[in-house]
C-alpha cells in the first residue's frame, strides 16, 4: 500500500506534447527535473504506475464548473504539476503535499475547475478560511496572506 499525499497516491506524472509522443520524437518530462525519451516515456507508462499527461490531448474533463463541489483527483494532479508548490508566498511544501482550494468560495458561486483552483498546504489552506486573516490571489499565482487588524 503506498502513502496518501493530498489525496492520491504517490504518483510519477510524465509530461509530454501530443505530436511528440505520437512521432516518438523529443523529451518527456517526469515532473522531478528529468527527461527521458518519448519511446522511453511510452515504455514506462506501460511497465510503471505513471500517469501519462499529455499536454495538448483530450484526455479526462477538468473543467466542471459548478456541478461537483470537490475537486476530482485527476483536477488536483493538474493543479500539482501546473502549481510544483504550495502557491503561498514563499512556501516550498509541494503540491504534491498540499491541497486544492476554491479562490472563489463554492457557497459563493466559485467554480470547481483549474481556473478557480491552487494548491495550498494543509497550514496555508487553514488560514485561506480563517477570518482572522484576508487572502489575495497574483496573476503570477502567488497567493498572499494578511492578518486582518
Amino acid at each position: 500500500r503506498l502513502p496518501r499525499h493530498g489525496g492520491r497516491a504517490t504518483t510519477v506524472v510524465v509530461t509530454i506534447d501530443l505530436d511528440q509522443l505520437r512521432a516518438r520524437l523529443g523529451a518527456a518530462g517526469l515532473g522531478t527535473g528529468d527527461l527521458v525519451s518519448a519511446a522511453e516515456a511510452m515504455r514506462l507508462a506501460c511497465t510503471a504506475d505513471l500517469v501519462p499527461m499529455v499536454l495538448g490531448g483530450r484526455g479526462e474533463v477538468l473543467h466542471q464548473g459548478r456541478a461537483k463541489r470537490l475537486f476530482t483527483d485527476a483536477q488536483r494532479l493538474a493543479m500539482a504539476v501546473r502549481d510544483k508548490t504550495c502557491r503561498a508566498a514563499g512556501c516550498t511544501i509541494p503540491a504534491t503535499w498540499s491541497e486544492a482550494h476554491h479562490k472563489h468560495e463554492w457557497a459563493l458561486g466559485g467554480r470547481t475547475d483549474l481556473d478557480d483552483g491552487v494548491s495550498l498546504c494543509s497550514w496555508h489552506h487553514h488560514r485561506a478560511h480563517d477570518p482572522a486573516y484576508t487572502v489575495e490571489f497574483h496573476a503570477s499565482g502567488e497567493v498572499r496572506f494578511h492578518r486582518r487588524r
